[in-house]
C-alpha cells in the first residue's frame, strides 16, 4: 500500500522544530540554569521528546509492509541491515565529517587523539553507550545509535510479534520494560556516582527502554492499514495503554510516588494521537513548506546542534535572551542551508553505492 499520510509530515516537521528549539535553549547556559525547574524550563526540556515522535514514525512506516493482511515475509538480517544502513549512513557519515572539520576550525580540535575517538564512536553507532557522548555538540547523535539497535532487532521483533500477536507483545513489553527502567532509575538516584547512576542515565537512550515506542508505532501502522481513513490512530487497547500511563503519571505524585521516568514519553504519545486526529494536521501536512521540512528533517537533525554551538562562540558576549533570538534565526537559516547541501551530497553518494548501480 503506497499512500501519502499528510498528518505524519506535519507532526514530523513540528517535532523537528521542537528539537531545534530544545537544543537552542539548552545550549545557552545562563538561560538553562535560570529557568531550571520552572514551567518554562520544563517546556524547553520536554521539546526533546520530538525524538519519541521520530521513533513512532520510524516503526510506523517501516512496519506498513509487514503488518495487516498479506504481510511481507520477515527479512533476513543480512539483507535488511545493509539496506537500512544505505539509507542512514550517507547523511550521517557526511555530517560526522562536517563536525570534525567544524570543530577543527572553531575549537581548534586538530589532534587525532582528540577528534578520532569520538568520530569512531559516531561512525560505529555507539554513542548511546557512553555518557561522554552527551557532553558535546553532537549529543543528538545518540538517536542514530538507537536506530541502529532497532535495525538489528527488526527481524526478531517481527518474528516475536507475529508469533505472539503485536498487541500482546506491545502491552507486555511496555509494562515490563518501563517498569524495569523505573527500577534502574531508582537505583541511579540511590547511587548517582556509581554504576547505577551511569546505567540510569544511559537507559533512556537505548532500545530496551525505548522499545515500547517502536512497538506502538507498529500497532498504529496495523490499525491504519486496516482503515486508512480512521479518525483516531488507536483502538481501545492501544488508547487504554497510552492514556492509562498518562493517568498514572498524573496520579503518582498525589499518592506520594515519584513521577515515573516515562511520563514525558506517555504524554508525547497521547499528543501524537491527538495531533494525528486533527483535520488541520492533514491540511497543513499537504503544504509545500511543511512537506519540505518533513523531508529535510533528518538532515536538519544531524547538522543543527553543531551549527548552534559554532554560532554560540561568535555570540558569546550577547545577553541570554538576545542570544536566543539571534542564534535561533541564524542557526535555523544556516542549518537549513547546510541540510540542503547534505541532502544533495548524500544523494550523490547513494547513487554510487553498489545496490543503486544494480537497480540502474
Amino acid at each position: 500500500m503506497k499512500r501519502e499520510i499528510p498528518q505524519l509530515h506535519f507532526i514530523r516537521a513540528a517535532a523537528m522544530v521542537g528539537i531545534f528549539v530544545h537544543h537552542l535553549f539548552q545550549g545557552i547556559g545562563p538561560l538553562r540554569d535560570a529557568y531550571a525547574g520552572t514551567i518554562l524550563g520544563h517546556f524547553f526540556v520536554d521539546l526533546a521528546l520530538g525524538v519519541a515522535v521520530f521513533n513512532v514514525m520510524t516503526s510506523f512506516l517501516l512496519a506498513l509492509p509487514y503488518v495487516g493482511e498479506n504481510p511481507a515475509p520477515i527479512p533476513r538480517l543480512r539483507d535488511f541491515v545493509p539496506k537500512r544502513l544505505a539509507r542512514l549512513c550517507p547523511h550521517y557519515y557526511l555530517a560526522v565529517l562536517l563536525v570534525v572539520l567544524g570543530n577543527a576550525v572553531v575549537y581548534r580540535i586538530t589532534s587525532p587523539g582528540d577528534w578520532l575517538p569520538p568520530a569512531l564512536w559516531h561512525l560505529l553507532f555507539l554513542d548511546p553507550l557512553r555518557t561522554q557522548s552527551f557532553m558535546s555538540n553532537t549529543a543528538a547523535y545518540w538517536w542514530l545509535g538507537l536506530l541502529f539497535q532497532f535495525t538489528l532487532a527488526w527481524p526478531l521483533i517481527l518474528t516475536v510479534t507475529r508469533r505472539y500477536g503485536l498487541e500482546r507483545v506491545t502491552v507486555a513489553a511496555t509494562l515490563a520494560l518501563w517498569t524495569l527502567t523505573e527500577f534502574v532509575k531508582l537505583w541511579g538516584k540511590a547511587s548517582p556516582d556509581g554504576l547505577g547512576g551511569t546505567l540510569a542515565f544511559l537507559s533512556s537512550f537505548n532500545l530496551p527502554s525505548r522499545l515500547p515506542e517502536f512497538l506502538m508505532g507498529m500497532w498504529m501502522a496495523q490499525l491504519w492499514k486496516q482503515d486508512p481513513d480512521r479518525p483516531f490512530l488507536a483502538d481501545a487497547k492501544l488508547g487504554g495503554l497510552i492514556f492509562s500511563a498518562c493517568a498514572y503519571c498524573l496520579a503518582a505524585p498525589w499518592v506520594g510516588l515519584p513521577t515515573p521516568w516515562f511520563a514525558g514519553i506517555a504524554w508525547t504519545l497521547a499528543l501524537f494521537l491527538a495531533l494525528f486526529s486533527l483535520p488541520q494536521a492533514a491540511r497543513w501536512g499537504e503544504r509545500p513548506g511543511v512537506l519540505w521540512l518533513s523531508g529535510a528533517s533528518y538532515a536538519i537533525y544531524l547538522v543543527h546542534q553543531p551549527v548552534l554551538s559554532y554560532l554560540d562562540v561568535a555570540a558569546a558576549s550577547f545577553a541570554p535572551w538576545w542570544k536566543f533570538i539571534v542564534l535561533g534565526l541564524l542557526g535555523w537559516i544556516l542549518s537549513v542551508k547546510e541540510a540542503r547541501w547534505l541532502d544533495e551530497a548524500a544523494a550523490w553518494v547513494s547513487a554510487r553505492l553498489p545496490d543503486a548501480k544494480k537497480k540502474k
